[in-house]
């Protein structure tokens, strides 16, 4: 990520220099072009997140039977009149413990 920085702090000491010699058009194209630049770094790195997130759990079929093994704990400790607490717990983290 210092690359990325290094290069944006680059175009942002150019655009303020051309500001300073009254190239405001240019100071103000420059400021919009690292604008552009941090927004697409950002929205980039929050996909990155997203699809390691997503892959993290491993295959389809074993979160499907890790979201079953949760709903028939929540569901017998609910029919066998678990406190709120408990189930509440068992929602968060698929454990009665």
């Amino acid at each position: 990520m210092a690359a990325p920085a290094a290069a944006l702090r680059s175009i942002i000491d150019a655009a303020l220099a051309r500001l300073v010699a009254g190239e405001a058009a240019e100071a103000e194209r420059s400021a919009k072009a690292v604008s552009a630049l941090a927004r697409a770094e950002r929205e980039l790195a929050e996909f990155e997140a997203a699809s390691a997130a997503n892959n993290d759990d491993g295959d389809e079929e074993s979160r499907r039977a890790e979201l079953r093994r949760r709903l028939t704990l929540f569901a017998n400790a609910d029919r066998a009149g678990a406190p709120p607490e408990l189930l509440e717990r068992i929602a968060l983290t698929g454990s009665a413990e």
